[in-house]
């Protein structure tokens, strides 16, 4: 009983510090088999134009086997997202490739800002970026 106490503690505690991170600064991160397969950007309160495309491979142990994309269109907005719901669950095979792209008002240009990958739930990846 006291493991599962500990458990308990350490897991609430990631779940309560990871719903901070998108208030501080922007955050990327992708997902697989969760439930849905998402590559997300986001900064809460902060709007920017940002631009997402997610790559989903059926089998991360084999990509030859195809994949789809999702991606989203240029937008002002605080939260972009590129989610396929309901397609995998706990158990599947995915792997999600995030390539996060934001507009450049210098160069009057949309850039890459960067890529995630993820082929777990990895709950925690990009929210303490």
């Amino acid at each position: 009983m006291k493991y599962i106490r500990k458990l308990i503690t350490i897991l609430l505690l990631g779940i309560v510090s990871s719903s901070y991170a998108g208030f501080w600064g922007v955050t990327i991160h992708s997902r697989a088999n969760c439930g849905n397969n998402e590559s997300i950007t986001w900064y809460a309160n902060h709007s920017f134009y940002w631009k997402v495309y997610s790559f989903h491979n059926y089998n991360y142990n084999d990509p030859s086997r195809g994949h789809h994309v999702i991606i989203t269109g240029l937008d002002l907005t605080w939260r972009q997202a590129a989610v396929h719901w309901g397609e995998s669950g706990p158990t599947g095979i995915y792997g999600v490739t995030g390539f996060h792209y934001y507009y450049n008002y210098d160069e009057r240009r949309v850039m890459l800002d960067n890529t995630t990958y993820a082929n777990n739930c990895s709950i925690y990846d990009g929210w303490w970026d």
